[in-house]
């Protein structure tokens, strides 16, 4: 006798035992061919997935090297300008404090004491006392004369356009 107990109904394929049996196992076939192939497809899934995971970890180990060298040459910029900075400031402070040294004192020229020292001489005070100021020259219809001739108000060797 089989193990299962399919044989005595075997033997009689036209019964309705046989038939639901059969029925079952191609039914359960079926179930196994479709199960099968959605686990390959997973299965290729995951790999998938794997190679994805393993690419973007690389990446990213990259990435954080990559920012540590940044961060390293920030810190060595920032220290040579610190250095630059004071070696200019002592370049600066060692010139000055040179400059000091070499400098003449120099005082503005002092005052008389007498405020009459020096009065101006008979000549300049003359020309000074002729000088006087110049009048505002007025443009308008009372400073030129209709006929276009000269006007008394405007010196002679300045003619008058009219218009």
């Amino acid at each position: 006798m089989d193990g299962v107990g399919l044989l005595p109904i075997m033997n009689m394929p036209n019964s309705d035992k046989a038939r639901a049996a059969i029925a079952q196992a191609e039914t359960a076939e079926r179930k196994f061919k479709t199960a099968s192939g959605r686990a390959k497809q997973l299965k290729e899934k995951s790999r998938e997935a794997k190679r994805l995971q393993k690419q973007a970890k690389k990446t990213a180990k990259k990435a954080a090297r990559d920012a540590r060298a940044a961060q390293k040459l920030a810190e060595k910029a920032r220290r040579d300008y610190k250095k630059a900075a004071a070696r200019a400031a002592k370049a600066r402070s060692k010139t000055a404090k040179a400059a000091k040294t070499n400098a003449t004192i120099t005082t503005p020229r002092k005052a008389s004491s007498r405020a009459g020292a020096n009065p101006p001489s008979a000549g300049r005070r003359k020309r000074r006392l002729q000088r006087t100021r110049r009048g505002v020259w007025e443009v308008g219809e009372d400073a030129v004369n209709p006929e276009g001739a000269e006007s008394a108000v405007l010196r002679s060797d300045v003619t008058v356009v009219g218009g």
